[in-house]
């Protein structure tokens, strides 16, 4: 009777269900993305469980709790080196420049010539450790030098990595170099490379028994050529058969394109590498010329070069059209932005200029004052309304000394409050963001009121979020005008936060608040 009476309840269950099992992996999705990205911890921890597997490996013994209790005692011992790694931010942050440094050395240089020092291995005394020791590996010193080298190593190259992407993006000549470039010196340094080697492999034997520099370039040349003619057929899969056959024409008429140029162009390149002194020197002075049809030679190589760049080429092509997709909607915001900051700056000349208007009418003493205010308002729109990025306190006194302008203005009785809780008041924001709440809160609000009114402003941050609240009094019969205000606000926080911020808007009888909360990160 009780589930007969539910059909209808019951049988939302699974959907919402999966709806909640769906946003709960989504969200975790997203925390693992961002720890990803933004922490380096877990690279130390795959290290660590490389070098586990290869100890086991040594051991001869292969099992989970061996395995377990070599990842958890290295873990243990090199406890501070994950720490590390995974506060590297907030160290940086709150340390100095020499304690950081002095930090990370001990980290990364003493810590293990620590643990690897003496006579006595704390690796063989953790209790973590299964089974019997002395089947392992070796001595727990080394082992623990081992294991310090390794991460240093990782750190050594995460360093690296960070400093290649700054002189990437720093450099122009970089920027320039082509792929086809790229491919070509790397062909001759594996030239230079393979010819060195087979000379000290080969002392007796080599290509080079004198060893003279002519004939060091001469046979350097020649192989350099003969990886030429492969890197032809990577030239004509990239170039031609993709391009043109498999975009236009479809999968096979690419197979016979494919099949066609290896028929074609392999035999005559072939033969044309047989009439290298090379090719004789390698096959003693007894090459034949019809080598080139010989079954386990023929095609294998040029086949393998084209299929095997086939999903290279796809990858680079489709890099390169996303980097220009998202060049140009770079292009596409920053035009935007320039367009919206040129809205703001004329919609705060016109009611900051009916504000001295209505002064001079009046001839009030204070006139010359306000001028002042105002020049120095504007300078901010000008100069600041510019760049991207202002200083929040910045920000902060400008709104101030707009609220001190408009109230020596408008002569009227005014509770105001300005609630400040900012962390860090270098923050760098968009500039003039809340100014266009505050003018609305003034122009539908404080300005027609004919009775006391009221303007509230609450502005919290610190260095992940902020938060600013604007609520004003309204009249409960004023006319429901819209500008072009908050239109140019919703669309600036679109273009400069996406997926970032949150604007409400309430509506009351007598008040009207806007609450704008942004994501710094």
């Amino acid at each position: 009777m009780i589930l007969a009476g539910l059909p209808r309840q019951t049988g939302r269950w699974p959907l919402k269900l999966g709806t909640g099992v769906f946003f709960l992996v989504y969200l975790t999705m997203k925390k693992i993305e961002h720890f990803l990205l933004s922490n380096t911890v877990w690279m130390f921890f795959t290290a660590i469980l490389l070098l586990s597997y290869i100890m086991m490996a040594e051991a001869g013994k292969y099992s989970w709790s061996l395995y377990g209790g070599y990842t958890l005692s290295v873990s243990v011992l090199f406890a501070p080196v994950l720490a590390f790694s995974g506060f590297r931010r907030w160290l940086k942050e709150h340390l100095g420049r020499i304690q950081y440094n002095m930090l990370w050395l001990f980290c990364f240089v003493a810590l293990p010539l620590l643990l690897a020092w003496g006579s006595f291995n704390l690796f063989e005394k953790l209790p973590l450790m299964p089974g019997d020791y002395e089947s392992g590996p070796g001595p727990g010193g080394q082992i623990v030098r081992s294991v310090g080298i390794a991460l240093l190593l990782v750190e050594m190259m995460i360093q690296l990595n960070g400093y290649l992407r700054k002189q990437f993006y720093s450099r122009q000549w970089l920027k320039r170099l082509s792929l086809e470039r790229t491919i070509l010196s790397v062909l001759l340094l594996i030239a230079v490379l393979g010819i060195i080697s087979n000379n000290l492999l080969m002392e007796n034997t080599g290509l080079l028994k004198s060893r003279t520099i002519l004939q060091f370039i001469s046979y350097t040349i020649q192989l350099f050529l003969i990886l030429l003619g492969y890197y032809f057929f990577y030239f004509v899969n990239h170039y031609f058969l993709i391009n043109k056959l498999l975009r236009q024409k479809g999968i096979l008429y690419y197979l016979f394109g494919l099949a066609a140029t290896i028929l074609l162009f392999y035999p005559i390149i072939s033969q044309l590498t047989t009439f290298l002194p090379i090719f004789d020197q390698e096959n003693g002075g007894h090459g034949s010329k019809d080598s080139v049809f010989q079954e386990d030679t023929y095609a294998v190589i040029p086949m393998m070069i084209m299929l095997l760049s086939i999903p290279m080429i796809l990858a680079i092509q489709w890099f390169k059209q996303s980097s220009e997709i998202a060049n140009l909607e770079k292009e596409k915001t920053a035009t935007e932005l320039s367009l919206l900051k040129q809205q703001v700056n004329p919609h705060f000349f016109f009611n900051t200029l009916n504000n001295l208007y209505a002064l001079s009418l009046t001839k009030d003493k204070q006139t010359p004052e306000v001028i002042l205010q105002l020049s120095e308002l504007m300078r901010y729109v000008i100069y600041k309304g510019k760049e991207e990025k202002a200083a929040l306190a910045e920000e902060i006194k400008y709104i101030e000394d707009y609220i001190h302008l408009q109230q020596i203005r408008l002569h009227k009785k005014l509770d105001y409050q300005f609630e400040q809780e900012v962390a860090d008041g270098h923050l760098q924001i968009p500039p003039l963001l809340f100014i266009i709440l505050v003018e609305n809160a003034f122009k539908h609000g404080v300005e027609p009121a004919e009775r006391d009114s009221f303007l509230h402003l609450s502005l919290k941050s610190d260095k992940n979020s902020l938060l600013f609240t604007c609520e004003n009094s309204v009249e409960e019969n004023a006319a429901n005008e819209k500008g072009i205000g908050l239109d140019n606000l919703r669309r600036r926080l679109a273009l400069l936060f996406p997926g970032q911020h949150q604007l409400i808007v309430e509506k009351g009888q007598h008040t009207f608040k806007a609450m704008l909360k942004l994501a710094l990160c």
